[in-house]
């Protein structure tokens, strides 16, 4: 780890880390188990389910653009974050009664409260530091580590309770989780907001009065759209990569059997045996004088989807060719290159839109940020939605295709990024090694 990573961090990174974990424990736990309930609970067909699914995720992240902008414009980034959590967990607690006429009502909360969440708790990790804070890339690698450990932790538990106690049980948990994240952001309130959050409170007035023009728009919408293009193939594994799981592999490994659910968690448990091991490999390559722009990082996270889903076309073609199951090591060695980009892509590219955004600004730009992610899991099921009628080789075909054209986009965006990065964080973007 970069040395930069063992400098001391504000009290309040760590209570907000303390509520994200909660809340990606749930988040997570329900995206393990949506596509299933919706098709073997509720009894909706695979293509149904999907499209279902790609739109819930769709509109989650779409309302986050006018949750964000409500939280820089009146209601302040803390108390959206509280807010967002008890409509979160009320969510959860509607779904936990397992009845098909409450469905969209569980929806609407969930949505309702993931617009106000998840902007705000974004910003609010940029906010604790001044743009010139070295620490800020290093605070966001955190924030990524235990958003991870959360979303690893989900996918286990949901399966397990699923199958033991039932649907209900898996989504109370979920709700009981979420009540913790409202209880730890209630008590260490004093602490999440730092010395550039109370200057944003406090410069709200003013920032409805930004201009248009401040606003990078080339280097931003080259940014969202590569965004978009990569979320629309990482988000295959609640999805195609899920249906793959449970119709075409051996579900066990080493000798035990396992829920096609429980092999969403295995990116977050990735994330954590990965992530110190590369930024090792990248301290490492800075100490013999190569250092690779953030862009260029970002660029290789993108590749690597392409590469995830070539592994992919071989393990279709195997199986097109035997007709049987085939090993789960094909699945495993795909979320390990998908793992790769992941770490390379949303960590820095969360860092840098909230630099290219106005100050003024910086929770409406996670919600731009979020509505690109949006358009990524709307498309995400939409192109889900042809598994069944496409060969498995061609839908994974398409996939790699889309994560080549994410990394075109962001090239070619890139002289325009570099315009846009503010003077005083230009060295910090383009020449500094940020930690992953």
């Amino acid at each position: 780890m970069s040395s930069v990573l063992g400098a001391r961090h504000p009290v309040g990174l760590y209570a907000l880390c303390t509520v994200e974990l909660c809340e990606r424990f749930a988040g997570s736990l329900l995206g393990s188990l949506l596509l299933l309930y919706l098709n073997e609970r509720l009894g909706m067909a695979s293509s149904r389910a999907t499209r279902i699914g790609g739109a819930f995720n769709a509109a989650v992240y779409l309302s986050s653009v006018m949750g964000g902008i409500i939280a820089d414009r009146g209601l302040g980034t803390i108390r959206a974050i509280l807010l967002g959590a008890g409509l979160l967990a009320a969510g959860y607690g509607v779904l936990s009664l397992d009845r098909a006429s409450l469905l969209y009502t569980s929806a609407a909360l969930l949505i309702l409260g993931h617009a106000l969440f998840k902007p705000s708790i974004t910003a609010a990790v940029g906010k604790l530091y001044e743009p010139t804070d070295r620490r800020r890339d290093d605070a966001f690698s955190i924030f990524y580590i235990v958003f991870n450990i959360g979303a690893a932790c989900g996918p286990l538990a949901g399966g397990f309770l699923h199958l033991t106690w039932g649907w209900s049980a898996a989504f109370a948990v979920a709700g009981v989780s979420m009540l913790l994240a409202l209880t730890a952001g209630l008590v260490t309130y004093r602490w999440l907001i730092g010395p550039v959050q109370k200057h944003s409170e406090e410069d709200a007035a003013v920032g409805k009065q930004v201009l248009r023009s401040s606003w990078p728009v080339a280097a931003m919408a080259g940014t969202l759209a590569a965004g978009l293009l990569f979320t629309a193939v990482y988000e295959q594994t609640g999805q195609s990569l899920l249906l793959w799981a449970r119709d075409c592999t051996r579900r066990s490994l080493l000798g035990y059997s396992f829920p096609p659910s429980s092999l969403l968690g295995l990116p977050g448990v990735l994330v954590l045996g990965m992530q110190p091991l590369l930024s090792r490999t990248v301290s490492t390559l800075a100490q013999r004088g190569f250092r690779p722009s953030l862009l260029a990082r970002i660029r290789l996270g993108l590749l690597f989807g392409v590469v995830a889903y070539t592994i992919m076309i071989g393990a279709a073609l195997l199986q097109r060719r035997g007709q049987e199951l085939v090993s789960p090591w094909w699945l495993v060695t795909c979320f390990v290159a998908l793992t790769l980009g992941e770490l390379l892509v949303y960590p820095l590219s969360m860092a840098l839109v909230t630099r290219l955004a106005p100050k003024t600004a910086t929770a409406a730009a996670m919600g731009l940020w979020m509505a690109a992610l949006a358009g990524g899991q709307w498309l995400a099921g939409e192109i889900a939605a042809h598994w069944a009628m496409w060969s498995h080789a061609t839908f994974f075909s398409v996939l790699a295709a889309l994560a080549l054209a994410a990394a075109c986009v962001l090239a070619l965006a890139a002289r325009s990024i570099r315009s846009a990065v503010p003077e005083e964080n230009a060295a910090q973007i383009l020449r500094r090694t940020p930690v992953i």
